[in-house]
């Protein structure tokens, strides 16, 4: 499999105190993208939406879409922000700034796990999720050039955001289920606490 970019989605968010999400998640995908755009599109029509929107499908479907999924060749790894902490959460309600640094550590931290995996990396986000203050971070530390893009039209970005959320079910929600289907895909993988996030 020749892979010169990857796809990365997120799921959760970088709310604090009063988020009721506990979990912040980015995933990343290393694929073929033209090997695997007839599958996710047939898949997509599977589920009448216009792309594959894991939030858009009911549990039993996501389970129907991960075995879809589960035989397409693609790699994923992942980080996690467990936002438990009280500490952490009163620093991330504190001010955007420090949502956005907390974005270019956690950003940082995937791109490091990527690294033996795609030397030279380019990574492809939806345009919707793009932060200038990331992409910026990266280009400078990690020389790394992020692509902005539309999810519709990419079955990589499509594939990540079902990635991200079967993760972000793994760890709110205590589910196996989905990750198990996947478990074979993942490259790397890493769950990042208030103590470790200081230390990025």
């Amino acid at each position: 499999m020749t892979v010169t970019q990857a796809f990365v989605d997120e799921s959760g968010d970088l709310g604090g105190s009063k988020s009721k999400k506990r979990y912040f998640t980015l995933a990343a995908v290393l694929c073929n993208e033209n090997a695997i755009e007839t599958r996710i599109r047939r898949i997509s029509q599977t589920f009448a939406l216009p792309e594959l929107k894991f939030s858009d499908l009911s549990y039993d479907e996501k389970v129907g879409a991960t075995e879809l999924l589960s035989s397409l060749e693609f790699s994923v790894a992942y980080v996690v922000l467990s936002k438990n902490d009280g500490g952490l959460q009163v620093w991330l309600d504190k001010s955007k700034h420090n949502k956005s640094l907390a974005a270019i550590k956690l950003y940082g931290a995937l791109v490091s796990g990527l690294r033996p995996y795609l030397p030279r990396m380019a990574i492809v986000v939806d345009r919707n999720q793009y932060s200038g203050p990331v992409s910026k971070s990266l280009v400078k530390k990690y020389s790394v050039n992020v692509i902005p893009d539309d999810s519709q039209k990419r079955a990589g970005l499509q594939l990540a955001d079902a990635m991200a959320n079967i993760v972000y079910l793994h760890y709110q929600h205590k589910n196996g289920e989905l990750i198990g289907m996947i478990r074979d895909k993942i490259i790397f993988e890493r769950l990042i606490n208030e103590k470790s996030l200081r230390k990025l």
